[in-house]
């Protein structure tokens, strides 16, 4: 009995290392925007980008935006929507194509997310998913096709929560800055 009890305390250390990990739940897994983690970090990603855009040479023009490049299911309606109210922002009337006098060329070169853990065993562990969105932006003149700007626009963000011996910390979201370095965002869902 005695050598019993003196097992016990090792074995309820090792339940407590091993049993919050057990508990963990994935935030994202395989393609696309499939969790509100997900979602947010390409959310931050393209508003970031779209920040650095200039469209002033939209102002007071019948404007059309058309997508294409690597759009999917998944981000073509938020990469549509989030470039078309940057567009009305900046003065566009936005219109149907055959109304146009200007066509915003939208060519999605990627905009996804991709999810990333590290550990050290028994210790720490962090989780990861980083979202990236870059976009070429060309303005085009309907009545001639010429090209009257382009412009490549780039954002990325990241959420990251760690967990130290079993201790699971709230995760936070961060964007990228011009200068190359992660900043954090304190208020994700009104990050503009």
């Amino acid at each position: 009995m005695e050598r019993i009890r003196s097992y016990v305390p090792f074995a309820l250390i090792v339940a407590l290392l091993i049993l919050p990990s057990c508990a963990s739940t994935q935030k994202t897994g395989g393609a696309g925007l499939i969790s509100v983690v997900a979602q947010n970090v390409v959310r931050i990603a393209g508003v970031q980008a779209m920040k650095a855009a200039d469209l002033s040479i939209l102002k007071d023009r019948l404007t059309y935006v058309k997508t294409t490049g690597f759009v999917d299911d998944r981000n073509e309606k938020f990469i549509d929507n989030l470039v078309r109210s940057r567009a009305e922002a900046a003065g566009a009337k936005l219109v149907r194509e055959d109304k146009a006098q200007i066509v915003l060329e939208v060519v999605v070169n990627s905009a996804g997310n991709d999810q990333g853990r590290s550990k050290v065993p028994l210790i720490m562990r962090s989780e990861r998913t980083e979202g990236s969105v870059d976009l070429d932006l060309i303005v085009r003149d309907v009545n001639n096709g010429s090209r009257l700007s382009t412009q490549q626009v780039r954002g990325e963000a990241k959420y990251q929560q760690s967990t130290v011996i079993g201790f699971q910390g709230s995760g936070e979201y961060y964007v990228k800055n011009s200068n190359g370095h992660f900043d954090l965002v304190k208020e994700p869902s009104s990050f503009r």
